[in-house]
């Protein structure tokens, strides 16, 4: 597997991760369990979960950035580099 197509599904598994994040967090309150902190008022419950959002947004933007770094950086170009023992220049040191 190379690192544009590696790059590609991590961008991806970031989005999709993102887009069902999100609908879970804003899915409707029935059934009960889908929302953490029932017990709470509601704008209890968004000083809660609010900051969880972002660090998972985070976590998901950070993977997303490193895959669409992978699939946009071109491979390195390794023809020019020759050993040290049939490079010229190399002289070794006594």
């Amino acid at each position: 597997m190379n690192d544009k197509s590696l790059g590609s599904i991590i961008f991806a598994l970031g989005l999709i991760g993102t887009i069902l994040y999100v609908g879970w967090l804003f899915a409707p309150a029935e059934p009960r369990w889908l929302f953490m902190c029932d017990f709470l008022d509601p704008p209890v419950r968004w000083a809660i979960l609010l900051p969880i959002l972002l660090v998972v947004m985070g976590v998901f933007f950070i993977a997303m950035w490193i895959g669409w770094t992978m699939v946009v950086t071109p491979p390195p170009v390794l023809d020019d580099i020759k050993p040290l023992e049939e490079d010229p220049s190399f002289a070794e040191s006594p």
